[in-house]
This record gives structure tokens, C-alpha cells and sequence, in this order.
């Protein structure tokens, strides 16, 4: 039996008139740091489908029951770290990426700054927290453009952050939230762009949410949320302008009409 060998050509020979040669090899050095595996593992499996060969990975969490209806893994995959799966499901995708996986929450300044440094496009979907907040800073200061996705109901939702947009405390302001708080505020601040369903929603929710550990999420609306960064990070590597925060990319099929 004949020994399978991925030729990157082959990989992406269906993007053809979609995406140019020189477009995709930028997609090709191009180096992802996902900080986040869970609606990261998506992302990072839609990139590396688009061609993307370089990875940075982090996330201390383990895969649960409650992750699988909408993030990448599968039933033999809890129990497991989530980075390190992401990192295995990508080089099952092509064996030739280069990945750098973290199995720890990211909580040390220096750690972030080596990792960001190294890293061309950031995907933050850290905990709520300071982190968070210096991911975003640290990354606009050394201009590196910073993708936030949101899952909103039935909308997949991207907030992008250059070193010409607003920061995070810009619009949530200097209150460093923990919890379920600062989806709250962030959505608050930011909902002047979205749907009436969407707004009528978490108003209902209203201060319930702050009380649940985590909000609800779909799988469908994870799937339109991933290829908005995925787009959008393309779209960035083209030299074409995109919508900036605190316009966040919005796509909700089941927004009234």
C-alpha cells in the first residue's frame, strides 16, 4: 500500500479562482495564536482546512459533555486537554503544520508578550479578566490585529480590534469584569448595531445570565461565528479593510426581515 502524502496543493486545489496564489501563500506563513480552544477548536479546524500551517495554541481546560454540541471534539475526547486535541485534530488535517501548544491557562504578562511577539494574527477568547484585557492592549500597541468572537443566539459575531480602533476599556470602561458581567457589558454597549430579536433576548435574560456559569450557545451559530474570523483574518491578509470595533461582523440568518 502506497504511503499518503498531503502536497499542500492539493489541500487547497478546490480555491482556485476564489483565492489567489499570492493571497494563499500569505495564508500559508501566516502564524495563528488561538488563546481559547473551545470555540478556538472550530476556528483552528477552519483554518487549517483554509491552509493555514502555523498554530499557537493555549487553553488549561478539559473537553466536557456540554462542549460537544457545538465545538470540534468528539465523545472520546473528554477528559482531555483542549489545546492538546486541537493541536492532534490539526496535523490529522496535515501532518505538516507547525503547532506550538500551551495545556495551561494563560495568566502570565511575559508568556503572553513572547507568544503575541512570535505571532501574527491573535484570536482572543480568554477568560474574562485582565489577561484578556492585556492581550488586547499588548497586541494593538505592537499592531497586531486581534480577532473576539462572540456567539450571540442564532449570530455569529466577530469584534476586530487594530492598533486604530478602540481598546476593550474604551467601550466596556476601566471596571475589569470576571464573570458573565463583562458579555453583559460588552453586548450592552455595542447593541445599537444588532437586530431587535437579538436585543430583546438578553434583555429577557437580563441580569439571570450574570448567575449561570456559562450563557447559551449553539452549535450552528459556532460554525458562523468560525468562518467570520477565518474570513476576516483572509480578508486582513488581502489588504482589505474590514469592520472595526465596536462595529462588531455580524451574520444572523434568523434576523427579522
Amino acid at each position: 500500500m502506497a504511503s499518503k502524502v498531503l502536497k499542500y496543493e492539493e489541500l487547497v486545489a478546490r480555491h482556485r479562482y476564489i483565492i489567489s496564489k499570492r493571497l494563499q501563500n500569505k495564508i500559508k506563513k501566516c502564524r495563528i495564536f488561538i488563546l481559547g480552544c473551545g470555540l478556538g477548536a472550530q476556528i483552528g479546524v477552519l483554518a487549517v482546512r483554509t491552509g493555514f500551517k502555523n498554530f499557537i495554541l493555549i487553553d488549561g481546560d478539559e473537553v466536557k459533555a456540554h462542549n460537544l454540541n457545538r465545538q470540534a471534539f468528539r465523545y472520546k475526547h473528554i477528559g482531555e486537554n483542549k489545546a492538546q486535541v486541537l493541536a492532534e485534530m490539526i496535523k490529522e488535517i496535515n501532518p505538516k503544520t507547525n503547532v506550538e501548544y500551551y495545556p495551561i491557562f494563560l495568566k502570565d504578562k511575559k508568556m503572553a508578550k513572547e507568544l503575541i511577539d512570535k505571532s501574527d494574527v491573535i484570536v482572543n477568547m480568554a477568560d474574562p479578566g485582565e489577561i484578556m484585557y492585556f492581550v488586547n492592549d499588548y497586541s494593538q500597541d505592537t499592531g497586531k490585529p486581534v480577532f473576539f468572537p462572540l456567539n450571540i443566539m442564532w449570530g455569529g459575531c466577530v469584534l476586530v480590534f487594530t492598533p486604530d480602533s478602540p481598546r476593550l476599556k474604551d467601550i466596556i470602561g476601566k471596571k475589569i469584569y470576571r464573570d458573565n458581567r463583562f458579555y453583559l457589558e460588552l453586548l450592552t454597549n455595542t447593541f445599537s448595531t444588532f437586530p431587535k430579536n437579538i436585543l430583546k433576548f438578553y434583555k429577557k435574560m437580563g441580569e439571570k445570565a450574570l448567575f449561570e456559569l456559562s450563557g447559551p450557545q449553539l452549535g450552528t451559530t459556532t460554525y458562523l461565528t468560525s468562518s467570520i474570523v477565518v474570513d476576516g483574518i483572509i480578508k486582513w491578509l488581502s489588504g482589505q479593510p474590514l469592520k472595526k470595533a465596536p462595529q462588531p461582523i455580524f451574520l444572523d440568518l434568523w434576523e427579522e426581515v
